[in-house]
């Protein structure tokens, strides 16, 4: 691995605590001028089913119009599907990242599509490095027939070979962003041909400890919605509750990512946009770019965030009822559950200057892999039927993309990932381009221009222009690479 990566890696690889769900370190697409780091984020969550209360902050899958494109039916997997297995016996390699804890949950569905279906069999394999390991695959002529890819991961995989169109398949389902949030389906899209089924939304979400807000007189069912009365919360539980209201990372392994992924929260909130129209100059230091970087500074100055916090002792001090409300990724939730049970609030982040968060999102691709006719049926088989059997991916603390099972009474049943999916409509992504997500991860993007800006080392503006200088010229030569 280049020397590029490995910088990277360094900087992402934030916690040894989850370094095995967020081991994709190296998953940016190989030979890419930038190394599209926001795949690696994310992230792949760990623990329990989530079952512990908490409260809410305020050819394949069934045709148009079936049971199982309505309701609940398809969480449970009681519509038919529009495309059938093949008829001859197939067996089928499947390739993820989910070394956590999420892991397992996935596996479960894949066992039981294997017990339910003779003619195809699915190998579960769970590769460390998911990308790295496909391209070392592809040039060996040993692709598997379907993996996970990342909707961030989705331009530089196509670019490079690694997965195949799957418009017949989208056509034979009649799936359409009805289906799926609007986002989550358009940036499935590079150069007019789409290449997965989303299967979650991953976001940045908010919680809080309802116990720290009674010691600090707030009401623990009402969680803050709007800046002020964050801002008032944080004030309260820091003066009151003597712990931090909230901690912002200014430093660690992880500082780029952790508070990148709060930074570009607020920046979409403010109205931020990654690039022009064209993918040809970065815009990450416009005013809602500055405006995003001051806001984070001045929880640190007004002394509700300590200076000096290291990246996951955030985390960890929640976990401890020594933090009041903090801003993790959707794949923490079952790790709070376990450590605050019902202490424990969740829901979509505040927002604080609009409507926005940060988001990711696993879809299902066909690699460009030779296949016989019935490998390829199969695969679009196994593709569709896990779609519709996404309740289970859910209890790993994700929120699933077919509207079908986030309506289902089983999926609103799990309180914690269902309350916080009601942000699913704001969920925000990078460009559908090569590598998109260096604006924010790489090592001259907008987190490390925010770590920079909170920590005062430099101007909040001057940190973004050079960042927004480096991934002009990134993007420029990814233009002229790729011909996006």
């Amino acid at each position: 691995m280049d020397e590029r990566i490995s910088s990277l890696e360094k900087a992402a690889a934030y916690a040894e605590r989850s370094v095995s769900r967020r081991n994709l370190l190296k998953l940016a697409g190989l030979g890419a001028g930038m190394a599209a780091l926001s795949p690696i984020i994310a992230a792949c969550g760990g623990g329990k089913a989530t079952t512990a209360p908490a409260t809410a902050a305020g050819g394949s899958a069934a045709p148009a119009g079936s049971a199982a494109a309505g309701g609940s039916a398809a969480a449970s997997g009681g519509g038919a599907l529009a495309i059938q297995p093949p008829a001859t016996a197939v067996n089928l390699d499947f390739w993820n990242p989910f070394t956590g804890g999420d892991g397992p949950f996935l596996k479960k569905i894949v066992d039981e599509f294997n017990g339910e279906t003779p003619n195809v069999k699915v190998k579960f394999s769970t590769q460390k490095d998911l990308y790295g390991s496909l391209h070392a695959a592809k040039a060996a002529n040993k692709l598997p027939q379907v993996s996970i890819v990342h909707l961030d991961a989705i331009p530089q995989n196509a670019a490079d070979g690694i997965f195949a169109p799957i418009d017949d398949l989208i056509t034979t389902l009649g799936l359409g962003d009805k289906d799926f949030t609007p986002d989550v389906w358009k940036n499935g899209l590079y150069k007019d041909k789409r290449y997965g089924v989303p299967l979650d939304t991953h976001t940045m979400s908010f919680y809080w400890n309802k116990a720290l807000f009674t010691k600090a007189g707030l009401d623990p069912e009402k969680p803050p919605t709007n800046k002020d009365e964050f801002i008032a919360a944080a004030k309260a539980i820091t003066d009151k509750a003597g712990v931090p209201g909230f901690m912002v990372v200014q430093g660690g392994g992880g500082a780029n990512f952790l508070l990148g992924i709060e930074w570009a929260t607020t920046f979409y909130q403010l109205g931020g946009e990654w690039t022009n129209a064209d993918y040809t100059q970065s815009l990450i230091n416009s005013q809602a770019g500055v405006d995003s970087s001051l806001f984070w500074k001045s929880l640190v100055d007004q002394g509700i965030s300590p200076k000096g916090t290291e990246s996951d002792t955030e985390i960890a001090a929640f976990k401890q009822g020594k933090n009041g409300m903090v801003f993790s990724g959707i794949w923490e939730t079952n790790g709070y559950l376990d450590a605050l049970k019902g202490d424990l609030g969740a829901g979509p982040v505040p927002q604080l200057f609009g409507k926005g968060v940060w988001s990711g999102s696993h879809h299902l691709g066909i690699t460009t892999r030779e296949m016989s006719g019935d490998e390829k049926q199969g695969a679009q088989y196994f593709i569709a039927w896990i779609s519709e059997h996404s309740l289970e991916w859910a209890k790993a603390g994700q929120i699933p993309a077919r509207q079908s099972v986030r309506n289902s009474a089983e999926f609103k049943a799990l309180p914690a990932v269902a309350a916080i999916a009601e942000q699913q409509p704001d969920a925000r992504f990078f460009p559908p381009i090569p590598a998109a997500g260096d604006a924010l991860f790489g090592p001259q993007g907008a987190g490390q221009a925010a770590v920079a800006a909170v920590t005062g080392k430099k101007d909040a503006k001057a940190a973004l222009d050079e960042a927004a200088t480096n991934t002009t010229k990134q993007l420029v030569a990814n233009k002229a690479k790729y011909g996006f």
